[in-house]
């Protein structure tokens, strides 16, 4: 993805820019200090928690993370709960340059954004009158959950800061059932206080062979094409292109209903993510009433989806 030096800065002044590689949908490091974290509480920072359009979203990461106590702030409040014990939820990001063949001036960039567990070395205490600020190198990441952002926010990553608890509709899989989902996905991770990664392949056999007589509850984000020249997202796959080599149950569902599902189904089901983060790509199913990862494929140098992504789940479903 091509981005101008003026996107670069702009993502360097908003985001936690961090020296790593992006590692998957959900990974888990420095688990050492997974047990203190457990003590403390988490913070979730939002742009305003207070407000009535998120009620919603506070519910939701409340009645979904068991691991710690937890409460919802405001990102100018994260400085003043700093402690040793403390962790927090914010959006995070990080972006590889790389250097184009020829001597050229074009600066061409991998950029990911995704939901960040972190906590501190405990080297920085709160004062409100010496105005100290804190230093990102104190910052230790335990947890990150890529997002699926649209390019107008690679652009300006500012939009997620400034827009309210739904992300202003520029994330992708985003909503409070999704959000519930990853939260309880990343509590049982923290409770096995083990590394995890996903570019390998996570299958669960006795739960994905279900799907061959359940029906896959997919977003209809997924009909969403994107344009690496230019960004643009204006036009959507065909449904009967993309699921062509589908042949199984499924239903597309807007992010909202699937989202109600979520919150709302006693009946457990199987749902689909889909993400593109960067250069990146990762196609996941879950189980709605354990948040367990079922299935989960990474595949790098990938813009889209395509309809052979649903054909791999499905040979993975049908295999004996």
């Amino acid at each position: 993805m091509k981005l101008t030096v003026n996107i670069v800065k702009k993502l360097v002044m908003v985001l936690a820019i961090i020296p790593m590689i992006a590692q998957s949908q959900i990974a888990i490091s420095n688990i050492d200090q997974i047990a203190k974290i457990k003590q403390g509480t988490t913070f979730f920072a939002m742009k305003d928690p207070s407000l009535p359009k998120s009620k919603e979203y506070v519910d939701a990461i409340k009645k979904a993370w068991p691991f710690s106590k937890i409460e919802c702030i405001k990102y100018n409040d994260i400085e003043k709960n700093i402690a040793p014990n403390n962790s927090f939820i914010t959006i995070g990001g990080n972006m590889t340059s790389v250097s184009t063949i020829g001597g050229s001036n074009a600066d061409y960039s991998n950029t990911h954004i995704y939901l960040e567990l972190w906590t501190t070395n405990g080297s920085f205490t709160y004062d409100p009158k010496k105005r100290k600020r804190f230093n990102e190198k104190d910052k230790i990441q335990i947890a990150r959950v890529e997002l699926f952002t649209d390019f107008s926010v690679l652009v300006s990553p500012s939009l997620l800061f400034k827009a309210d608890s739904d992300a202003g509709g520029h994330v992708r899989n985003w909503s409070p059932g999704i959000l519930s989902t990853y939260l309880k996905c990343l509590s049982s991770y923290l409770d096995k206080e083990k590394e995890h990664k996903l570019y390998d392949e996570i299958l669960n056999k006795e739960e994905i062979k279900k799907l061959a007589n359940e029906t896959l509850f997919v977003p209809d984000y997924v009909l969403f094409k994107f344009n690496k020249f230019t960004g643009d997202e204006t036009k959507k796959h065909e449904e009967k292109d993309l699921f062509e080599d589908y042949t199984l149950k499924y239903k597309l569902l807007s992010t909202k209903e699937l989202s109600d599902k979520i919150l709302t189904d006693q009946t457990p089901f199987y749902f689909m993510i889909y993400i593109k983060s960067s250069t990146d790509k990762y196609v996941t199913v879950f189980n709605s009433a354990t948040s367990e990862i079922v299935y989960s494929v990474y595949t790098t140098l990938s813009y889209n989806i395509k309809s052979s992504d649903l054909k791999d789940l499905q040979k993975a479903i049908l295999k004996k």
